[in-house]
Order: C-alpha cells, then structure tokens, then sequence
C-alpha cells in the first residue's frame, strides 16, 4: 500500500478563489467582428474563411463616402424601418458567397469585375443577414456593444453615390473586414458602417430656424396651377330654340363689346375683365383694367328755381 502525501500549499492553491483584483482580458471590438463573420460564413454558407484584418474608423458622412470605392455592393440597413447604414461586399466576396451555393465550394480564380445584379444580391444576402444577428451576440462587453442591435438587412443601394445622398449627416464608426477566402489565392472584404452610438445616437438633435421659409411658400405658392375661365356674354335661350341650333347659326350678342370679356375663377369670381382679340393667329384676351366710371358734374339750378327730390 502506498501513501501519497501532498503538500497543503497546493490544497491551498486549488480551493482558492479567484483574486478580485485580477480583471477579465477585455473583448475588443476587432475579435468581436472577427467572431461574428468567421460564424456567419460557416451557418449560413458552410464556408470557411479566416479573418486577415479588422480596420476601424470614425468618420462623418462625406469623408466615409469619399474612402469607399465605387465598385462595391452596397445594401442599405435599417433599425425600426429606417435607414440607418449601410452594408458592403467587394466583387471577390460577393462571388464567393454565390459559388458556396451555386457549386458548393470558392472557386481558386479571381471572378470578374462586373456589376451585381438583383440575382447576386439575393444570394449575397444570407451571410449580410447571418452577420447582423450574430453582432449582438458576440460584442457583448465590447465597444460595439448595442451598435448592431435590432438593425435589419433591407434593399440594395444602386452605387455608392445614392448611398452617400440617402444616409443622415452624422458620424459613422466604420468596420472594414479582410478575408482570405482561399489561403493566397483569394481574398475578400466585407464593410460595415453604422453611425457611431457613443456620439450620434445620444447626441441631442440641432434645432435649425429657415429663415427663408416665407419666400419658398410664396414662390411654391405662386408656381400652383390656377384656372381661369373667359367669358364674354351670357344669355338665357328657350329649349325649343337651343335645339334649333346648327353649325353656321347666329346668335346676337345683345350689349357685348370686344372689351367685355369677364374672367372668372373656379368658385364663380369674377377676377377681372379682359379685352378679346388674337395673338400668333389664335383667340386671346388682354387683361385689363374695368373702365372708369364716366362722372359727370351735376348742374346747378337756376336761379328762383327750387328743386324737389324724394
């Protein structure tokens, strides 16, 4: 029989608890996203890829739009059903994720450059879709933390200049991922840009005063279409002689002048008068001014005269 002794230091040593002073390693926001796309290539495609490079920049709008390029896929992404950011595939990405599903396996050459179709991007949008419900997961403790929630994939961008016009003026953190999708062969870049919760979303709104408010509802107002309808005599006709009527009839038009065509509006105004005349061969009026009234002095009696009125 054989006694082992051991020592009460290593007792000591396995019963005790962790040091409260020695902290967690925290997680950065670079393994977070690695985590999150590595998983998102194997549950929805079965592809294996190795994250090269994660690349983080806070940016505002013009400088973001101004650092991408123009030959990416770019799809819109939303939260609570409005634009929030955008999503992005480079040409090698995105024919990668068709190849997984079209002949099971990343082709070892480097697909053309073309631009993406509707069809591409149904197909890309698996691993845009996986990406996004894995974020909340895996940035737990993480500075992005809360970045990606309840964001939702929604329609294509049609280039990078729509993108840059449709997104709101604020600061955008800006994941930029780097992929081998074939060990140096093939690689691949994935971008994420969703404005920076640290700063925008708390930010209090600006308040703006449009002091020109006034004028474009003047001018906005001035350019609404108006109808005017010219008239230049009424009359009232028994029925018997209206269906008398045939082309070649003449009716007179009793007290009607050249210069007493009347405007009138939709509801019946009169707005003005008008003088009827041609311009380039065709009907016109001019508008003028009513006549003035012709007044005249009323004479004085004459003398030893009394005049009654009333």
């Amino acid at each position: 029989m054989t006694l082992v002794t051991i020592d009460s230091t290593i007792l000591t040593r396995m019963t005790k608890r962790p040091d409260k002073g020695v902290a967690d390693v925290p997680l950065t926001s670079s393994r977070a996203l690695r985590l999150a796309v590595t998983r998102a290539a194997d549950r929805a495609l079965g592809m294996t890829l190795t994250v090269v490079q994660v690349a983080e920049e806070i940016q505002p709008l013009d400088a973001m739009i101004t650092g991408l390029a123009a030959d990416m896929s770019y799809v819109r992404l939303e939260r609570g059903g409005v634009l929030s950011g955008m999503v992005a595939m480079d040409v090698q990405l995105r024919a990668a994720t068709i190849e997984m599903q079209t002949i099971g396996h990343v082709s070892k050459k480097n697909a053309p450059d073309r631009p993406h179709t509707g069809t591409d991007m149904m197909l890309a949008a698996p691993l845009f879709e996986k990406v996004l419900s894995l974020l909340p997961q895996t940035t737990q403790g993480s500075d992005l933390e809360g970045w990606a929630d309840d964001v939702q994939l929604a329609d294509p961008f049609g280039n990078l200049r729509a993108a840059g016009l449709a997104m709101s003026d604020l600061d955008y953190r800006v994941m930029r991922v780097t992929v081998d999708l074939l060990p140096d062969t093939r690689q691949g870049t994935l971008i994420i840009a969703l404005p920076n919760h640290q700063t925008s979303l708390v930010a209090a709104p600006e308040v703006s005063v449009d002091g020109t408010w006034g004028k474009r509802m003047h001018a906005k107002v001035s350019d609404a279409p108006a109808v005017l309808r010219a008239v230049l005599h009424q009359m009232e006709l028994p029925l018997g002689q209206v269906n008398a009527l045939k082309v070649g009839s003449i009716l007179p038009l009793y007290g009607a002048t050249v210069g007493s065509v009347r405007l009138f509006a939709a509801d019946e105004t009169v707005v003005g008068t008008a003088r009827l005349g041609q311009s380039g061969g065709m009907r016109a009026v001019r508008i003028q001014p009513p006549p003035q009234a012709d007044l005249n002095d009323i004479p004085a009696p004459a003398r030893g005269q009394i005049e009654v009125t009333g």
